[in-house]
């Protein structure tokens, strides 16, 4: 089978000195340019009334696509109209609300007439609050929300729960008209903040479920999407999503990842953050080719994402683990609408009490074949973090800036991450593989122990750094009243001293 445009493209980005960083910088600079000429107001954000509105002070929706509010005490909100007439997709893109723009939410999700909400994000992330919980803690009547300054209740009926995300169905209503509509919410669980999810396969599975529900039609409302900022994550699913629809209606060369996500950053500035994010969505979407051209789904492998070696003289996010080899995910049965870019039913998109596969959603019939691997992904260092004073990990939150001590933050999240790893590598060994499958996959885990040990000693090393700083830093803090106090006494037992004398030598002389 012959490699597709966007694979050539992405190798040749690959082959280039620096190219992911290039590229990304260019995709950049054309945005920055065409804003600038097109003069893309952002008036409305950085009105004085409508600045407490906004999660970060560099994440602002343009005004000649924000969504306009119709009722309430205003109508502001930091969220865009994001379309790509091509792929007869629209989408809502907008940032986690804040507690004071909750009701302000769900009433454009009322104006607009949205059936679905795609949470990408936590709602704490390194110890950070990046979304307000916008949605009832508990199932049930009695504990709906009421959001009275909009005239509008939330109740909370069912929730399923899956792998890699879960399904919220809630139920909005109108107190005035009494009419209510039930709105699915996708909660994305394992995506990290300015990070990529766990493989190009789980986040397939999620956009398919979300396709399946029929939200991203249209002839339906926009489906709002957010993270924290509403940029990152956000611009990842929607690049992804137009992409390979505009593959399946054009064909893969007539399709440009770049110019698609140049064309939906004319309606919300900054999609897609970082380089990680910009050759995620290659690697996504070149899965999602393969899928199209390969009808026979449960002969395919699922294949971990592979983040570039760290350099061991720069201190970076730590990568993965290798890719675990995992049996062949098990086929239930054909989809009522063919997505024939998105996996099948029965992938690892199954719910936790499921009875489909194995462990996870595994099925059992040994593992399976691929017409040919993913491209390589780069292994120099030009894949570092690009422009991260725009990301959504580094804006600036509305209770605190971040700190550098954040990164130390991040060891309890990879500990957690690098454990269940090892469980779906021991968990999903096929007992029919060789001998020399075997001590194939001992080595490998033999590996990853020993990067796993290196990148605790550097995590533990940059902690120990950090509290030695705060150390000296309380201590300085400490010491400097003490200094000044002593030095006022000194003084001040000086001058008591003096005038003594002088009173005694005027006294009896």
């Amino acid at each position: 089978m012959t490699s597709t445009g966007i694979e050539v493209e992405y190798s040749e980005i690959n082959k280039k000195e620096n190219g992911w960083h290039h590229c990304f910088q260019s995709i950049k600079d054309k945005c920055e340019l065409e804003a600038k000429q097109k003069q893309f107001t952002l008036d409305e954000s950085k009105s004085i009334s409508n600045r407490k509105y906004n999660r970060y002070r560099d994440v602002n929706p343009y005004d000649h696509s924000r969504i306009v509010l119709h009722r309430g005490d205003t109508d502001y909100i930091n969220a865009n109209l994001v379309k790509m007439e091509r792929a007869s997709r629209k989408y809502i893109l907008t940032q986690g609300p804040l507690q004071q723009t909750v009701s302000h939410f769900w009433l454009m999700v009322w104006e607009q007439d949205s059936k679905a909400i795609l949470m990408l994000n936590k709602l704490i992330e390194k110890k950070q609050v990046k979304c307000h919980q916008y949605w009832p803690d508990e199932i049930g009547d009695e504990h709906k929300m009421n959001l009275t300054d909009v005239g509008l209740t939330v109740e909370f009926l069912k929730v399923e729960e899956f792998v890699n995300f879960s399904i919220r169905t809630l139920r909005l209503s109108d107190i005035e008209s009494t009419k209510s509509r039930e709105i699915l919410q996708f909660h994305y669980t394992t995506w990290p903040d300015f990070g990529i999810p766990s493989s190009p396969v789980a986040f397939l599975q999620f956009l398919k479920k979300v396709r399946e529900c029929g939200a991203l039609d249209d002839n339906v409302g926009p489906t709002v999407v957010h993270c924290s900022a509403g940029i990152g994550r956000s611009g990842t699913f929607c690049l992804v999503d137009c992409c390979l629809v505009l593959i399946e209606r054009e064909g893969e060369n007539k399709v440009s990842v770049q110019d698609v996500l140049l064309e939906l950053r004319r309606f919300r500035m900054g999609l897609i953050q970082t380089v990680d994010q910009l050759y995620f969505s290659y690697q996504a979407i070149i899965e999602g080719i393969k899928r199209l051209n390969n009808p026979n789904y449960d002969d395919y492998e699922e294949v971990a994402m592979i983040h570039p070696e760290d350099d061991e003289n720069v201190e970076q996010a730590p990568p993965p683990l290798p890719p675990p080899r995992v049996d062949s995910l098990q086929s239930g049965g054909t989809p009522a609408k063919p997505l024939p870019s998105i996996p099948n039913d029965n992938d690892n998109a199954v719910p936790l009490n499921g009875n489909g596969g194995g462990p996870d959603g595994v099925g059992e019939n040994g593992i399976g074949g691929m017409d040919r691997p993913l491209p390589p992904l780069p292994r120099d260092n030009s894949l570092e973090k690009v422009d991260e004073s725009q990301s959504d990990h580094d804006s600036v939150d509305e209770e605190d800036d971040e700190s550098a001590v954040d990164e130390a933050d991040e060891e309890d999240d990879i500990e957690e991450d690098d454990v269940r790893k090892s469980a779906e590598i021991n968990g999903l060994e096929n007992s029919n593989d060789s001998i020399k499958s075997d001590e194939s996959i001992d080595n490998n885990q033999e590996e990853a122990q020993l990067r796993r040990r290196k990148r605790q000693e550097r995590q533990e090393a940059m902690a120990e750094k950090v509290r030695e700083i705060k150390r000296k830093q309380k201590m300085s803090e400490e010491s400097t009243p003490k200094k000044r106090r002593s030095l006022m006494i000194t003084i001040a037992a000086g001058v008591f001293i003096g005038v003594i004398c002088v009173y005694a030598y005027v006294k009896f002389s």
